[in-house]
């Protein structure tokens, strides 16, 4: 990026000095202006879930977690919505910056008072005649002052310094906004996530329970045939030891339900116990529906709030050069009075006591000892660094965006390999109940193929939760959602390399 278009050079200082002479009369704003960088981005991602020319037609339902088609997420999304600590905290942000913007505008108009004051002095020392002759000569007769009226001053903004404080008030007010924007997306991600967690350790459990019945089953077989010397006492101990390590589990997974369902507790803003009464009813992991968010164009990445946020930071910035550029100029105010003024309390309110003036007044600060210049240093500074930031949020964001869409298309591949093998196992396992109902196979056999199918079962309930986590970060990743309206004001190149002014 062009510096040069962002903030003034040191060693061009007098030149801005003069410069903000000339434009005295003009009454401009000496600074900056801000203009939003170019942002180029690849015409399409790198990786390719639909063809091209399936992309840029359709727009994504914002409220992405009804592709869940799961009616208790969506009261979970719903509740936590308006009861999330972290989404409100957000809107009270945005309330202390809509007051600090009032409170830039306020510095552009006159502020007048009403004012009322009583006092009593003595007139200044003076010796007109050398020395003082006695020490009462050295304070004369004191007398009372008595004031009432409106007074008022305007501070001119010439220079435009407090319209870049406004201007820069004013981003920090949208930058707010969409700051509440971003925590809400992670917050309601946070939610289908945990909801996930939730789904699969309650899954977990069941599978948990019938292998334990499975593990019943067969030590009760082997410790039949331990007692008609069929078997040794090895084969006893074995199948006893599997039996308690996997009643070990239950409580291991139970252990996992509680603690995800105090998280969602805390997401949802509730008192402890809250999700485990809408959630006590075990359901499936639910699956997504990942059609239609695997055509977004790339260029919808700008409508994350991240890289919105560090634009309106960098816009901010950028004001705040004018604002420090401004102080190197003369600050002119003008003030008047309208009222009663008398020494004299019984005369306070007859005509004579009117009083009025109005006046001007400039302040140039001269001599300041690299005071002005290292608070502009430090605002040109600032404003670099978010420009950097802001260059760095959309790297961030593309790549965010890549590695999700990896990640959710190899976990998909995944899934799809489980469910075969999970389908294999079921079939064995019919084989072998059916062997054994015919006297084929022992029932030792049966119970083998029990445990490959739920330790099978178990790998496709984690398969399918992780899927889904993997869709809801992609979801995250492109901003909670994405419409085409939204996607003019960026530029589309074959490359991510972005040509800044």
């Amino acid at each position: 990026m062009n510096r040069h278009a962002f903030i003034p050079q040191p060693t061009n200082r007098k030149l801005n000095i003069m410069a903000g002479l000339l434009i005295f009369l003009n009454g401009c704003m000496v600074g900056p202006d801000y203009r939003k960088p170019e942002t180029a981005l690849p015409a399409n991602w790198r990786t390719a879930l639909v063809s091209p020319g399936e992309t840029g037609e359709q727009a994504i339902e914002q409220q992405w977690w009804r592709h869940f088609h799961d009616p208790v997420l969506d009261q979970l999304i719903a509740k936590a919505t308006h009861n999330n600590p972290d989404v409100r905290l957000g809107e009270t942000r945005i309330i202390e910056a809509r007051a600090a913007r009032a409170s830039a505008f306020s510095t552009l108009l006159p502020t007048g008072n009403l004012m009322g004051s009583a006092s009593r002095q003595g007139n200044q020392l003076g010796f007109p005649s050398g020395g003082p002759a006695n020490l009462s000569s050295l304070v004369k007769q004191p007398f009372n002052i008595f004031k009432s009226g409106f007074d008022a001053s305007w501070e001119l903004d010439l220079f435009g310094g407090h319209r870049r404080e406004l201007e820069s008030a004013e981003a920090e007010l949208t930058a707010s906004a969409i700051s509440r924007e971003d925590v809400l997306i992670s917050t309601l991600a946070e939610v289908a996530r945990t909801y996930l967690d939730i789904r699969l350790y309650q899954a977990q459990l069941a599978v948990t329970a019938d292998v334990v019945a499975s593990d019943a089953r067969s030590a009760a077989i082997s410790g039949q045939r331990f007692e008609t010397g069929d078997t040794s006492g090895s084969d006893v101990s074995r199948d006893t030891a599997r039996l308690r390590h996997d009643q070990a589990q239950i409580a291991y997974y139970r252990n996992l339900l509680a603690q995800a369902e105090y998280g969602m507790d805390v997401l949802l803003g509730e008192s402890p116990g809250a999700a485990h009464a809408m959630l006590a009813a075990a359901a499936p992991v639910p699956a997504g529906d990942s059609q239609l968010i695997f055509a977004a164009p790339a260029q919808v990445i700008a409508n994350r709030p991240d890289i919105r946020y560090a634009e309106r930071k960098l816009a901010a910035a950028t004001a705040q050069q004018g604002v420090a550029v401004a102080k190197f100029f003369p600050d002119v105010s003008l003030s008047g009075f309208i009222g009663l003024f008398n020494t004299n309390a019984g005369n306070f309110l007859n005509a004579g006591s009117k009083s009025w003036f109005m006046g001007a007044s400039v302040l140039w600060p001269i001599l300041s000892y690299g005071t002005l210049s290292a608070n502009l240093d430090a605002a040109d500074a600032r404003q670099q660094e978010a420009l950097t930031q802001y260059q760095k949020t959309i790297i961030t964001a593309l790549s965010d965006v890549e590695r999700s869409f990896t990640a959710y298309s190899e976990q998909e591949k995944y899934l799809q390999s489980v469910e075969k093998e999970t389908a294999d196992y079921l079939h064995l396992q019919q084989i072998a109940l059916e062997r054994y109902r015919q006297g084929l196979t022992a029932y030792a056999d049966v119970l083998d193929a029990d445990r490959s199918l739920y330790t099978s079962r178990n790998q496709l309930n984690q398969a399918r939760a992780q899927t889904a986590q993997n869709l809801i970060a992609v979801y995250k990743s492109l901003g909670g959602g994405w419409k085409q309206a939204n996607t003019a004001d960026v530029t589309v190149e074959p490359d991510s390399t972005a040509e800044r002014r």
